[in-house]
């Protein structure tokens, strides 16, 4: 096993990225792993970057020494390279130059349209997006029916602001009547509920008996809270993250 220290230079313009290597073949083409290097990779061509070996070293342990020896802060503070932390594999710390060059590269790329966010607020659902709840929902009603069918809309005829029923009752709300107040449900209740659906469904068979949930096994899209870091679903996201979320400065 050949255990070396690598310099990889950008023959268009000049940029450079020091890295390690272990291999049996010195000349298998390897140019690097680092993120900024890889996109580079992807927009300029292979054929637009060199590699030229700087040192070989007797093990691991010590390719990993001299990579802190040669990517140190002086070299990733400077710009004209694609190193993004200092060196020694995963014990490598990012620089206070390191984090605000990767911000700037960052809001230059947002801002050139190199890349999208993964979400805006408020939400925009995009046209594949549409598409696929579009053939989701066409495949679901070919074996069940619609429950609106032969329905008559609850507010067919009306105009205006509707108020919910809900209004003056205690507790929060969530959704369409978010604001209004709800508590929780008496035992006289949910009693009622209970004896309404039984008797409902005596004559009235429940059209889900037998049939698999059309979003079975399927998982919600998830993004990320640009406070907190958490993942979660655009329902959840809304409510709990983004301006909502404690960790906001």
């Amino acid at each position: 096993m050949k255990y070396l220290i690598y310099k990889t230079t950008n023959t268009v313009n000049g940029k450079e990225y020091i890295g390690i290597h272990q291999t049996e073949n010195v000349d298998d083409g390897y140019l690097g792993s680092g993120l900024a290097l890889l996109k580079a990779v992807k927009k300029y061509g292979k054929q637009n970057f060199k590699r030229v070996i700087l040192e070989f070293c007797s093990s691991y342990d010590e390719l990993i020494e001299r990579e802190k020896f040669y990517v140190n802060e002086e070299w990733v503070s400077d710009r004209n390279n694609y190193n993004l932390k200092t060196g020694g594999q995963s014990s490598g710390l990012l620089s206070e130059e390191s984090k605000l060059k990767i911000s700037e590269t960052l809001k230059q790329k947002y801002l050139s349209g190199e890349l999208i966010p993964r979400y805006t607020k408020p939400y925009k659902m995009t046209e594949d997006h549409k598409k696929q709840i579009s053939e989701s929902l066409k495949k679901r009603y070919e074996e069940v029916p619609h429950h609106t069918i032969g329905s008559t809309p609850w507010n067919k005829g009306k105009t205006g602001v509707q108020v919910g029923w809900n209004k003056g009752l205690v507790g929060v709300q969530v959704g369409w009547s978010k604001g209004m107040e709800l508590g929780p449900l008496s035992d006289e209740h949910r009693s009622n509920i209970s004896n309404g659906l039984k008797e409902y469904y005596k004559d009235n068979p429940n059209p889900m008996l037998g049939k698999e949930p059309w979003n079975k096994g399927k998982k919600a899209e998830q993004v990320e809270c640009p406070h907190c870091g958490k993942m979660s679903n655009h329902g959840n996201a809304n409510r709990w993250h983004f301006d909502n979320c404690k960790h906001k400065s």
